[in-house]
């Protein structure tokens, strides 16, 4: 199934912000804002576990 995905760290706790600008998102979980992209939980769970090595990182 595709869902809204988080491209900073896979969450798909993202909403819609603005609506006469379709590209305009926020994510609750990382506080990202820009465009989003569409996957599966596979491609979630890839981009989450990348997000959290970089959190490690820093």
């Amino acid at each position: 199934m595709m869902r809204k995905i988080c491209p900073r760290c896979g969450s798909h706790n993202v909403k819609w912000i603005i609506p006469q600008n379709w590209s305009q998102w926020i994510c609750y979980d990382c506080d990202y804002t820009g465009p989003i992209i569409e996957g599966n939980q596979e491609l979630a769970d890839e981009i989450h576990e990348s997000y959290m090595e970089s959190q490690k990182e820093e």
